[in-house]
């Protein structure tokens, strides 16, 4: 009867790791988009990536319309990847940004999103500033409203 007992609880922790991998391996799968407080609540999940070899200072950043869920980092140093998120508590819109110097004194990388029910905007997205022209980011929107994820590649 013990021996049972103790294939059973065997058995049952088995079963338990293996549903805990696959519920793992599913979040990995949307690594990056916010979890859905209220239905149709915007949030914004914003993937910024550093190619250059010059480090990126903060000098300024916003989530208007909501609030940070976890916001830009200081500096982003060459090679770096960060993931900057927002919400907008019973807000129909959320627009969020990031402003980085690229180097000490470099141009301005703009990280921008409007993440709005008539859609997602990322045209105010850019560099610029003295030296701007050997700089790009692109720019790739892979969910939109509500729940809206992007990622930024500066180069």
């Amino acid at each position: 009867m013990k021996k049972i007992a103790t294939r059973i609880a065997a058995g049952t922790i088995g079963a338990l790791g293996v549903a805990g991998v696959a519920f793992g391996a599913a979040g990995a799968a949307h690594a990056g988009t916010m979890p859905i407080v209220r239905p149709g609540e915007p949030t914004v999940t914003m993937t910024i990536s550093n190619h250059t070899d010059k480090p990126e200072y903060l000098v300024g950043s916003s989530a208007a319309g909501g609030e940070w869920v976890n916001g830009p980092a200081q500096v982003l140093y060459p090679g770096a990847t960060e993931i900057v998120s927002a919400a907008a508590p019973l807000s129909g819109h959320l627009d969020v940004g990031a402003t980085y110097r690229i180097g000490l004194g470099g141009p301005t990388a703009e990280y921008q999103i409007s993440n709005h029910r008539y859609g997602v905007d990322t045209s105010m997205t850019g560099v610029s500033g003295r030296g701007s022209q050997q700089y790009w980011i692109n720019t790739s929107v892979a969910t939109g409203y509500p729940q809206a994820n992007v990622s930024y590649d500066l180069w």
